[in-house]
């Protein structure tokens, strides 16, 4: 509760009132400083800087406090002031109400409606009451906060997450350069905190209308969709099979499914799939026309491949290695 000294005027007089009292009223964020008289709804208080503390004035500029006695405004009166769990953040509730040395959670990745967060080992005895407050200070933006449980060690990249406020539900939306991205969080891998990698990639690399793009492991399509909105050509392809589902999703919601072939194989099988070898591997195309593992004739001839695989990327690149027959591939710019 603030204890302040107040002003009480006329609804009529407040405005000329604050001109006398330039810099010298209550200062502080998401808080008003008229606000109605509770003991006369006609009449307003304002309200004083806290460092005003006597109740004659004394402690003001003499110029404006002359000004308040010529105009029968003084002595003030006292008006107490309760902050109520609205007014404040969440990290100065946090920091109430966490053990005295707990570092206070301060940021969150955020994907569409879903808050996700990386809590140390020393909160988690705390994550729900750490969850309520967050969804509370967040809302109705955050609906629900997830607090990921140990390390990704599955083969499509998918942390695992436990929701400690809010809604259960994970499919969410992103818009993220210049495409909409809809997507299952706790299926698929996603990351915002990339999405300026993301649009210097594409903006660089595969901006070019007409480009065809060879996009190894192409997860929803944070690089496949906007390179297909600047007209490429892309090639798409994922081994986890909700990936390609909401990849074929956006495509469509983005209206390039008609420059995006969909695929959901082994990123080996894949490339060959392209270059016309023939395999057995992997898994048909997901929203596309090239079934299975048949061979494309003539193969396509990609300019770029992107493999957004960070950790085992590099263990790929033996597929290429002989796989580009000479007769058909002199004449192509890699």
């Amino acid at each position: 509760t603030l204890e302040l000294q107040a002003i009480r005027v006329s609804k009529d007089k407040c405005q000329n009132v604050m001109k006398i009292l330039k810099g010298k009223c209550l200062d502080r964020p998401r808080m008003k400083s008229v606000v109605v008289d509770p003991a006369d709804g006609g009449s307003r208080l304002i309200l004083l800087h806290e460092s005003v503390q006597c109740s004659t004035g004394e402690d003001l500029p003499a110029d404006t406090l002359a000004k308040l006695k010529e105009a029968g405004l003084t002595p003030f009166i006292t008006h107490q002031l309760k902050l109520e769990y609205e007014y404040f953040t969440a990290e100065q509730i946090l920091k109430q109400i966490l053990p005295a040395g707990v570092e206070v959670p301060g940021s969150f990745e955020t994907i569409g409606h879903v808050a996700h967060l990386n809590l140390r080992e020393e909160l988690l005895p705390y994550k729900r009451v750490i969850g309520k407050v967050l969804l509370d200070k967040n809302s109705p933006r955050i609906r629900t906060i997830v607090n990921k449980v140990g390390t990704i060690e599955n083969t499509f990249r998918v942390p695992e997450f436990e929701v400690i406020a809010g809604e259960s539900s994970l499919e969410t939306e992103v818009k993220q350069h210049g495409a909409i991205f809809k997507l299952d969080f706790g299926l698929v891998y996603w990351n915002s905190r990339l999405e300026k990698e993301h649009a210097r990639l594409v903006d660089k690399y595969l901006a070019k209308k007409g480009t065809v793009v060879c996009d190894m492991m192409a997860g929803i399509g944070p690089f496949a969709v906007p390179a297909a909105i600047k007209g490429c050509q892309v090639y798409a392809n994922d081994l986890n099979p909700d990936s390609t589902k909401y990849l074929a999703i956006n495509a469509k919601v983005n209206k390039v499914d008609s420059r995006i072939h969909v695929y959901t194989m082994c990123g080996r099988a894949f490339v060959r799939h392209l270059l016309g070898c023939s395999t057995n591997e992997g898994a048909g195309a997901a929203g596309s026309t090239n079934e299975g593992a048949t061979t494309l004739t003539p193969p396509v001839k990609f300019e770029h491949v992107v493999m957004n695989l960070p950790a085992t990327a590099i263990e790929f690149l033996d597929v290429f290695k002989g796989a580009f027959k000479s007769a058909e591939w002199d004449a192509q710019s890699l």
